[in-house]
């Protein structure tokens, strides 16, 4: 053994080091939700923003941390991003799991409405046009799906260009979903406060919105990065994730649109003993 001579231990793993921002993010967003549950009853709106704003600076710095430890230090090797593909995929089913709770609320309601609710789904209210505003905004998102995939196509062909041009096409197609879904809010003809119905409805529809957002920016940090020269044909995990969840935003639209506009919109007043019926006779066919 060599004198003097100190002996590291070599781990393939990332042994990250302490940082702030996960503290300072989960402290931002708690402040949000806070705001936004003030602005529910009566505050201003601007408090929301201030909350949003300082998230999104967390994150920002966050990520730059993350972009430097990965693409100038070296630290994230094979088994690393084998490690965040897995922490990434959980974040998604986490994602899917809290949106369910919502759906569950709204086919609570709506396949059993109680006395409460008059025994009628969806309540005297003014329901939202689905074939207007809502189906505009889904044939923008739909039309997002192929520029993603052929930007991800371009960067493992090594075409900068085509991977540039299609994310910003991806970008501004979501920025005008966004643009039209919060004129839609804007105009709307019943409130948060309008029943199960208004509750679903906002909850829903706001919570996908502000979930555009954050693909929004997570596809804008992938286009300034591959614009800078970051990504290479077997090195883009942070492009994929982009799609990844940009596809995952569209999936969750796809429901809103056709359970939250379509179904409540078209007066398909199916209770739950209704669909079991249904079932039940379409069982009763097969079996003969």
């Amino acid at each position: 053994m060599l004198k003097g001579v100190k002996l590291v231990k070599r781990c393939p793993f990332h042994r990250v080091d302490p940082s702030p921002w996960p503290f300072l993010t989960a402290w931002s967003l708690g402040v949000s939700a806070m705001m936004f549950a003030q602005f529910l009853h009566g505050d201003p709106f601007y408090r929301v923003l201030v909350g949003l704003g300082l998230a999104i600076s967390c994150i920002y710095w966050w990520f730059v941390d993350i972009i430097t430890e990965a693409t100038y230090m070296g630290k994230h090797t094979r088994r690393v991003q084998r490690g965040i593909r897995i922490g990434f995929c959980m974040f998604l089913v986490s994602e899917t799991m809290f949106f369910a709770s919502f759906f569950w609320a709204f086919f609570h309601s709506a396949l059993a409405p109680g006395m409460a609710l008059g025994f009628f789904w969806p309540q005297e209210i003014y329901t939202m046009p689905c074939w207007g505003l809502p189906l505009l905004n889904t044939s923008l998102l739909l039309s997002t799906v192929f520029p993603c995939n052929m930007a991800q196509a371009a960067i493992k062909a090594a075409e900068l260009k085509i991977a540039l041009y299609t994310l910003g096409l991806v970008m501004f197609l979501g920025a005008c979903f966004v643009f039209v879904q919060g004129y839609e809010i804007y105009t709307a003809k019943f409130t948060v406060a309008d029943g199960v119905y208004g509750c679903c409805f906002f909850s829903l529809t706001g919570l996908n919105g502000l979930h555009v957002v954050g693909g929004l920016l997570f596809l804008f940090i992938a286009w300034n990065r591959a614009r800078l020269g970051h990504f290479s044909s077997s090195r883009h995990l942070n492009l994929t994730f982009s799609i990844w969840y940009w596809h995952f935003v569209d999936v969750i639209w796809i429901f809103v649109f056709s359970f939250i506009y379509v179904w409540s919109n078209l007066g398909w007043q199916w209770t739950f003993n209704d669909v079991y019926a249904k079932l039940l006779s379409v069982y009763s066919m097969i079996g003969g």
